[in-house]
């Protein structure tokens, strides 16, 4: 059950100047011990111009995890300034602070995780292929292939995880009353064809190749430790109150985490909500690409890559409210039949819905080692869309939005940029032998000291550029609807100043506001873009023959030479009193020096 830990909880401050003090979690949060046993096995068989590939693996996953949820064991406490936000709260201008919110004791959100141990979800990978790389004339090599690929849902050990139907709310116990013990469907069609081509024309004297390629293939995403079964009633019990959005009081800070306390189970409580066809990612790419040999053992290509995705798992906010005009909402149909979850707190739910597609056009340049000189040289300018993050997205740069949609019931108005979409991308990895000193092209006639000093030095550099990524801009949910990935209104284009610093901003702030009382905001995904990235490294090496035997090697490594900040993202949320900011960078120049003896 809910036992109690002592030491302070966590109190954050949403959009405030400070962050929080305590901690959502005195002792252990979470634990992932796991086990894979891989058993495998593959044959070749080569017969004239073919040689067939045939094979099959099984992977059994033991997963053993321990989680608080996503609120923690010692729980939490959240403020946000919507109740010290002027006269008029609901108005998007008017802003409140946090720490105000927090003196005067008035809570935005509250919450507790679970403290009732681990879990044993159990899982097999089933696959076989078989694959043929035909070589149909002396120019042109076809690969025809087809995997099929099994899942199996996941089981816990003990049958301790529940469901319910989506929309009747009955409770469904694993294994019980002709239920499944995983309680969703098994996917049995996972078929995965492969066709690629290589034509190396006798025309074009043979230095010149196309090549191009179609596949399918699946993955089963992760789906977040604090979604999965085992974490619903009668098993565990995870409380949240939420009051986002509102101007009448909800709880007090004197109050801690007593109101989530109450006779009734499911009062206040989280409930996990698996749609029954999850299923594994569908995932096609294709490509087409031109290579051709140039003197001095270089190779160019260029080439089309694109990617679309389907299928892919998304965590869905089933408990939001329908929103059918301003300040008019219905409540939400899922789990709508079942009396005794009227006063549930959350539905966090789970399915493979989500959608992703990427093209690019893809250059590089490699010249092997001739002349002291070997480099590799790449360009890619691509765009990449989709209406799903996953579950965790990331941070630095790659600021994410919310992994839930803002409308459950708008799933067009999710479809943008991935939040690491960078448009364009450089990178130019080379090594070059400087031509001076003994068996050079400069200094072969040198005296041994200057030869010692100043030959035989070995230089390499990486380079890489990129385009920033979007940025998603947030604000409180005020629509009423519960949403869990609240966007603010967008009223002009949003490109800002980009400057750097407290104090300042990166974006144009004027051009976002607050969503007016009863709506939703009308911002994208991914309206704006930040800092792009620009390091250079640089290291240099030299060998020193002592003797025959005994060599001594030096080396000088200066990782982003330049010192060239790598600035973070900006404080994307319009509720914010920071709102358009960047306070953090990383990437410092790094210099370290090395010798090392060989004998």
């Amino acid at each position: 059950g809910q036992r109690p830990r002592s030491g302070l909880m966590a109190l954050t401050f949403s959009g405030g100047l400070a962050s929080g003090l305590g901690s959502a979690n005195i002792g252990t949060q979470q634990r992932f011990p796991n086990n894979t046993f891989h058993y495998a096995d593959n044959v070749t068989i080569i017969r004239g111009r073919h040689m067939v590939k045939t094979g099959g693996q099984l992977l059994r996953q033991q997963m053993n995890p321990f989680y608080a949820g996503n609120w923690g064991r010692t729980g939490q406490i959240r403020f946000n300034g919507q109740y010290t936000a002027g006269p008029d709260a609901t108005r998007p201008t008017s802003r409140g602070f946090a720490e105000a919110d927090f003196f005067l004791g008035y809570v935005e959100w509250a919450g507790r995780g679970v403290n009732t141990g681990s879990w044993g979800h159990r899982k097999i990978i089933l696959g076989f292929y078989v694959q043929d790389d035909w070589r149909a004339t002396d120019e042109l090599t076809l690969n025809l292939g087809i995997r099929w690929e099994y899942h199996s849902p996941l089981v816990e050990v003990k049958d301790r995880q529940s469901n319910f139907e989506p929309f009747s709310g009955r409770l469904m116990l694993a294994g019980k009353d002709g239920n499944s013990r995983a309680l969703y469907y098994p996917f049995k069609k996972d078929f995965q064809p492969r066709v690629g081509f290589a034509w190396t024309p006798a025309a074009l004297d043979r230095k010149m190749v196309f090549r191009g390629a179609y596949t399918i293939s699946s993955f089963m995403e992760g789906t977040g430790t604090n979604l999965r079964l085992p974490l619903n009633p009668p098993f565990n019990y995870e409380f949240e109150a939420i009051y986002t959005g509102q101007t009448a009081l909800g709880s007090t800070t004197d109050q801690g985490l007593t109101v989530l306390k109450a006779m009734d189970p499911y009062r206040n409580a989280t409930i996990r909500l698996w749609d029954p066809f999850v299923r594994p990612a569908n995932v096609q790419q294709w490509s087409f690409i031109i290579e051709r040999q140039l003197p001095s053992q270089t190779v160019v290509s260029i080439g089309y890559v694109g990617q679309h995705g389907t299928h892919l798992v998304v965590p869905m906010p089933y408990f939001q409210r329908r929103l059918t005009a301003p300040g008019v909402s219905q409540p939400s149909p899922y789990l709508s039949g079942n009396p005794q979850l009227a006063s549930i707190a959350q539905i966090s739910g789970t399915e493979s819905c989500g959608n992703q597609r990427y093209d690019s056009l893809q250059v590089t340049a490699r010249k092997r080692l001739t002349a002291g000189l070997e480099y590799h040289l790449s360009y890619t300018w691509s765009k990449g869309m989709s209406d799903a993050i996953g579950y965790y997205g990331e941070g630095g740069q790659a600021a994410s939005q919310s992994a839930y949609w803002q409308n459950l019931y708008d799933r067009k108005g999710e479809w943008g940029p991935t939040y690491f979409d960078a448009a364009h991308m450089l990178n130019l990895v080379y090594t070059y032998d400087l031509p001076f000193g003994q068996g050079r092209k400069f200094g072969s006639g040198w005296h041994p000291v200057a030869n010692a000093v100043l030959g035989g030095w070995r230089m390499g550099g990486i380079l890489a550029l990129r385009s920033g990524f979007p940025l998603t801009i947030q604000a409180t949910d005020r629509s009423g609807t519960r949403s869990r990935g609240a966007r603010a209104d967008r009223i002009g284009n949003g490109e800002g100043p980009k400057q750097v610093g407290a104090g300042t901003t990166w974006l144009d702030r004027s051009a976002f506001k607050e969503p007016v009382s009863g709506t939703l905001g009308n911002s994208g995904i991914g309206v704006v873009r930040g800092p792009g990235w620009k390091t250079f490294s640089l290291a240099l090496a030299k060998w020193f023959s002592l003797t025959e035997r005994w060599k001594l090697e030096f080396r000088s490594e200066a990782d982003n030479l330049t010192n060239t900040p790598q600035f973070s993202s900006p404080n994307r949320n319009a509720s914010s009193a920071t709102f358009g900011e960047i306070t953090g960078s990383q990437g410092d120049r790094s210099i370290q020096f090395a010798l090392k003896l060989h004998f």
